[in-house]
């Protein structure tokens, strides 16, 4: 209960992208349901490398019943939920110009992405 948040270690090929994460909840049968999301518009100073970006997924409270997972998924893209990324650094209210993007996520002990979660202990 509270906020939660993925931090990414994150690479792109252009000079900008946008990094969407979603929590969600899978039950035994596999059914997954939506608890949160949340998208990071970033400016990368450096295409190719790595980068640490937090991705806030806001505030929630739900219980994780016993033999469900948690899962989080992450893309580059929700749309229409959130307004596209033409990942060419243009201005987005006059960008004309898509580009694909080549992307990387990193999870290794010098890159730890991660999934940040507050627990309130049973009363």
């Amino acid at each position: 209960m509270g906020p939660g948040s993925a931090v990414l270690f994150a690479a792109t090929d252009g000079p900008s992208t946008d990094w969407v994460a979603r929590l969600c909840d899978v039950d035994e049968s596999g059914v997954s349901r939506n608890v949160a999301d949340g998208i990071v518009r970033v400016r990368v100073s450096a295409p190719g490398q790595a980068a640490e970006h937090v991705v806030d997924l806001w505030s929630t409270s739900i219980v994780f019943r016993a033999g469900h997972q948690i899962r989080l998924q992450v893309s580059s893209s929700n749309f229409p939920r959130w307004d596209r990324n033409l990942n060419t650094g243009e201005p987005e209210e006059s960008a004309t110009t898509a580009r694909v993007a080549q992307q990387q996520l990193f999870h290794d002990p010098d890159r730890p992405s991660r999934i940040v979660l507050p627990v309130v202990p049973p009363a």
